[in-house]
């Protein structure tokens, strides 16, 4: 390949935009599908690596700092924090956590759709309330701090809850609802038909 024809490859054109992200970028830029195909699978596979980094940048700490930390060389952190996600360890991971002083929540399995999710995270957030419960019945002192804070967390899940059923709109079909309250029953019970 002679100089002039490596000269015109290397060439780039500057568009004299500054963009604040690559996802910025790419929609700014008139990009071929095959560089954004390629950045989407990039971004999938080193989710995890970025994450890693991001965790010791918020612990302010440098690489070298924290292959301090690791007893290993900052080399070693570089590799794992440009690398791909399959090259981790749950060591790396764990050590990460442990030197910035950091927790990550990690889950693998299929992808889960919104239900399910709501559904994983309820079940968990329940368990942490019995747990908060039980500190309550045993400890005086944190009793009036953890009903205070079970308030907070009522209210604040009806506000979510209350926000998002917003987003829903207007039913697409006007429906009639008819109520019945058992004299047995302070619950009323629903039936709801469309017109």
């Amino acid at each position: 390949m002679s100089n002039k024809t490596s000269a015109k490859k290397s060439a780039t054109k500057h568009s004299g935009h500054r963009y604040s992200s690559v996802e910025d970028l790419l929609k700014g830029e008139e990009l071929s599908e095959d560089v954004k195909k390629e950045y989407t699978r990039l971004e999938r596979e080193t989710r995890l690596t970025r994450e890693l980094a991001r965790m010791r940048v918020s612990a302010g700490l440098t690489q070298e700092q924290l292959s301090e930390r690791l007893g290993c060389s900052q080399s070693c952190i570089s590799k794992w924090e440009a690398g791909r996600d399959d090259d981790l360890t749950l060591k790396i991971i764990h050590d990460y956590c442990r030197a910035t002083n950091s927790g990550l929540g990690l889950y693998i399995g299929k992808r889960l759709n919104h239900v399910e999710a709501v559904k994983l995270h309820a079940f968990k957030i329940k368990e942490h309330l019995q747990a908060l419960a039980k500190l309550a019945r045993d400890n005086e002192d944190l009793e009036q701090h953890i009903r205070a804070f079970f308030g907070e967390a009522f209210f604040n899940i009806l506000e979510i809850l209350s926000r998002c059923h917003e987003q829903l709109g207007q039913p697409r079909e006007a429906e009639t609802i008819m109520q019945f309250n058992r004299l047995d029953s302070p619950r009323p019970l629903e039936h709801a038909t469309s017109c």
